[in-house]
């Protein structure tokens, strides 16, 4: 049997030995080859795997493949990156699932017991592998903002940093963004009326979206401003406000009805 790479035969390996139920230990892993042998001591399972010639590929040059071991339920061999790989599924598809949930699943479903922490590590480089690293998408707000003004000159974008010792790099703070479309679109065929609301965001960092939104012609949400701010205050708001009346009426020369829950906002 050949493989593409040393690692795509080391999942195939840790698959086969989490079905079997069977726990196995390395006994040479480098870049060229891999020996492998069941841990069980008196069982005679040994698997050797290495490179062919001055090909790309790998091939199964060794196998003894009968265990006479016994069956274990908790498998130490179904590590962490295992359980990412079997999560990448469920959590680019569920909303939310819990470490307990993750747990019963693989016992149910696939016959072998983790412990909540490899269920909580697996979930979060699952997690991170289908969202990004979220310090890593911080980075990319400097290009998401210049190519959305490339895009359309009318397109907004505010941030706002924080810098506490000139010896460490600025630390984000504070976000805004308004479409050029959504702006015509308010103007040009909704009422005055502007609806506000935060939310909390559930993330590792943290955080508050803020948004701004209308009705249209059809009595539908229409989109209009958003903000993300570390917290909702009366500060954070008058910040999204005045930035969002700069830009829909900069000479204030209109009136504007808002609704928010906030009873702070009848002041700004």
């Amino acid at each position: 049997m050949d493989f593409s790479s040393l690692q795509q035969f080391k999942n195939a390996l840790v698959d086969h030995c989490v079905a079997q139920g069977r726990e196995f230990k390395y006994m040479k892993n480098d870049s060229i080859r891999v020996r492998i042998k069941c841990r069980s001591e008196d069982c005679p399972f040994v698997i050797l795997c290495n490179k062919v010639g001055n090909k790309e590929t790998f091939r199964i040059k060794t196998l003894v493949g009968d265990h006479t071991c016994a069956r274990v339920f908790d498998n130490k061999s179904a590590n962490v990156r295992w359980v990412k790989q079997k999560l990448l599924n469920k959590v680019s598809t569920m909303n939310k699932i819990s470490t307990n949930e993750i747990v019963d699943d693989f016992r149910v479903n696939l016959g072998t017991g983790i412990t909540r922490y490899r269920a909580w590590k697996g979930k979060q480089l699952a997690i991170e592998e289908v969202e990004g690293a979220i310090e890593m998408q911080y980075t990319l707000m400097w290009r998401f903002s210049n190519e959305l003004r490339r895009m359309a000159a009318g397109n907004t974008c505010k941030m706002n940093f924080e810098t506490q010792r000139s010896t460490l790099f600025p630390r984000f703070s504070r976000f805004y963004m308004c479409l050029e479309g959504c702006k015509r679109g308010f103007l040009g065929g909704c009422r005055p009326f502007i609806g506000l609301d935060g939310c909390h965001l559930k993330t590792k960092h943290r955080g508050i979206l803020l948004a701004a939104v209308a009705r249209d012609a059809n009595e539908q949400y229409f989109p209009l401003a958003f903000g993300v701010v570390e917290s909702e205050t009366k500060e954070s708001w008058m910040w999204f406000m005045e930035l969002l009346m700069d830009y829909i009426d900069p000479e204030r020369s209109r009136r504007w009805v808002f609704i928010s829950d906030q009873q702070k906002l009848m002041y700004v």
